[in-house]
């Protein structure tokens, strides 16, 4: 939190500074406009809040898409984990009952057909 605020100092101070050494005035025409004594350091941070807006309008579509591509990708994988899991407790169950020859032997099975003649 601290870091953030002397940063945000830092910011300041510049900021001040590039207003003192750009505060004259000048006119400007936009087409059939003109803004005459506008302080020039207005009309370059204006330029730069218009070019932000734009540039988040251009964008949002696309960070949209991805945010709901990325909560997708989130969603898919919480359920392979699930199924990864179901199938370990799986694979234990089977390891657990399989007997070690490999050879299942029941002790209900009473019936000697092998063995009679």
């Amino acid at each position: 939190m601290q870091a953030v605020i002397i940063i945000l100092l830092i910011l300041a101070v510049l900021l001040v500074i590039f207003t003192l050494q750009n505060s004259m005035e000048i006119s400007i025409n936009v087409f059939f406009w003109e803004i005459k004594e506008a302080p020039l350091v207005l009309v370059l941070i204006g330029c730069i809040v218009i070019g932000y807006i734009l540039a988040i309008i251009y964008f949002y579509p696309k960070i949209w898409k991805l945010k709901k591509e990325y909560n997708k990708l989130i969603k898919f994988n919480s359920e392979l984990k699930e199924l990864h899991e179901m199938n370990q407790k799986k694979r234990k169950i089977a390891e657990e009952e399989i007997d070690p020859e490999g050879i299942e032997l029941d002790d209900d099975d009473d019936d000697d057909s092998f063995f009679k003649d």
